[in-house]
């Protein structure tokens, strides 16, 4: 099950709210750059650093098509997030996330591979290039080196996870602490930035055995995973397209090809807008059914590709 430890919204945060986010485990909080009414001004960024929450920066103005990916735009764009960003105090070397918000084809990646070259020229040597999209916008630009951070969502990604990704994006449109949220696995330091220790949080195991995604951790090895969740070295390096199998670090998204507990009876892989309630209808079973086969103890969460079973 990915750990819910980071949101992502469009609501200025208060402290009120704040209060309810890290009592629901979140230490991340991504937001947007800019002079629009979705964005984060000073104030904002100085009750989440003074909470011990982390700001995890993103700039999204409209890209919702190729038309929008140009070198030009993306300069332009890379020059006006770090002006913005510099206002409100965001530290020289952490990240500034530039969206791709759309389901791309094949043929857009030229225009963005363009554009993320601009956004690169623009924001100069002050701040790292992220990049939220797709498993393949991901797969794309993390071949080519253009970004250095990568912020993966669930939509579009036909139940891929990317192995290099920072951050996983898996729930939408959820309510936490009163505000509207998508919902988040930071897996790393994300180039994040606030006063709070950085890095992955730890998770057990014994947390992860009803899902085919593991985010690995300190001390893990691929014969340790593999042997805890029933498969083989072999299986998960193929499924991870690892190329050095002594080579994995923690934080790490490894995607499990037969997770232990999932064998017998039929299985479902997780679709982006499934929700539990809307499997069991469609299975003839209920939710709390699901939950009990499967170990799932928040109903809530759970992730596109993961796999369960439903009878």
């Amino acid at each position: 099950m990915a750990r819910l430890n980071g949101v992502d919204c469009v609501t200025a945060i208060r402290q009120e709210v704040v209060e309810g986010l890290k009592a629901a485990g979140i230490e991340y909080v991504a937001r947007y750059l800019g002079d629009n009414w979705k964005s984060i001004n000073k104030q904002e960024a100085v009750v989440l650093l003074e909470n011990g929450l982390q700001i995890v920066s993103i700039w999204e103005t409209n890209p919702t098509n190729k038309r929008y990916f140009t070198m030009d735009k993306g300069f332009a764009d890379g020059h006006g997030a770090a002006s913005f960003a510099q206002s409100i105090g965001q530290p020289e070397g952490s990240a500034i996330y530039f969206a791709v918000d759309y389901d791309t084809q094949p043929s857009d990646m030229k225009a963005i591979l363009n554009y993320f070259s601009g956004v690169r020229q623009g924001l100069g040597e002050n701040y790292k290039v992220g990049v939220y999209g797709s498993y393949t916008v991901l797969e794309t630009l993390h071949s080519s080196s253009a970004a250095d951070f990568y912020w993966q969502t669930s939509a579009w990604s036909g139940g891929n996870i990317a192995e290099f990704i920072d951050i996983l994006q898996y729930g939408f449109n959820k309510k936490l602490a009163g505000i509207p949220v998508d919902y988040n696995q930071v897996s790393t330091n994300a180039g994040s930035w606030g006063k709070g220790k950085q890095g992955a949080s730890s998770q057990p195991l014994s947390t992860l055995d009803s899902t085919n995604i593991y985010l690995v951790q300190p001390r893990d090895t691929l014969s340790s995973i593999a042997l805890h969740f029933g498969t083989s070295v072999d299986e998960l390096v193929r499924k991870n397209n690892i190329r050095n199998p002594n080579l994995i670090y923690a934080g790490q998204v490894l995607t499990i090809p037969s997770a232990k507990g999932l064998s017998g009876g039929i299985e479902y892989t997780i679709r982006p807008g499934d929700t539990l309630s809307k499997i069991a209808v469609n299975f003839g079973t209920t939710v709390s059914q699901l939950q009990a086969l499967n170990r799932i103890t928040n109903p809530d969460l759970i992730i596109v590709g993961q796999r369960i079973r439903v009878k």
